[in-house]
Parts: C-alpha cells; sequence; structure tokens
C-alpha cells in the first residue's frame, strides 16, 4: 500500500474513532444528568451516583434517593428529561394550519 493512502487510511479511522467516543459516544450526557440529578434529588453533587444504562437512560442514585433520566445528543448538544418531563427530543413544530407566505 502506498504510504499516502496509508496514512490517509489511519487519519480517517481516527477521526471515527474519536467521534464516536467523545460527542456522541456513551456517557456525553452523564455531567449534564449529574446537574440534574443534585438539584432533583436534593443532594451534593459530590454525593451523586450516576449510571448509564441502555438506550441513553441514566440511573441517579444519592442520599437516599434514586431518579431516572432520559437523554438525547445531536452534536455537542444533549437534552435531558427527567421521569415525568415528557419525551426527549420533542421540539415545539410550527403550526401546520397558518399558511406562510413568501417574502
Amino acid at each position: 500500500m502506498r504510504p499516502l493512502a496509508l496514512l490517509l487510511l489511519v487519519l480517517v479511522g481516527l477521526v471515527l474513532v474519536g467521534c464516536g467516543n467523545t460527542i456522541n459516544g456513551r456517557g456525553a450526557a452523564a455531567p449534564l444528568v449529574r446537574v440534574h440529578a443534585a438539584k432533583d434529588l436534593d443532594c451534593p453533587d459530590e454525593e451523586v451516583r450516576v449510571t448509564e444504562e441502555f438506550g441513553g437512560v441514566y440511573k441517579a442514585i444519592g442520599c437516599g434517593r434514586k431518579a431516572y433520566y432520559r437523554t438525547l445528543c445531536e452534536g455537542l448538544s444533549c437534552e435531558v428529561r427527567g421521569e415525568g418531563d415528557g419525551p426527549v427530543g420533542w421540539r415545539e413544530r410550527p403550526d401546520q394550519t397558518t399558511p406562510v407566505l413568501p417574502r
């Protein structure tokens, strides 16, 4: 294999591995879940233990309480919802019955 092609292959592999492990990879929403859990559980941050479950669900345990959070990360932005906060990923959509006129 030519050196340039090999170098390109290695660089592409590193980029794919790096993106998968940082931006949308496992644990990406954990810091934000910890912030929500400390407030919801009324517990100091250092006493909250956060573990990732299957499918973007996190479990937080602290001060004798437990809470579950659903998460969705898009790029560098993660959304965290508690058990009673509605579905994660829901975005307000414009009313489809009102026509939008071109400018």
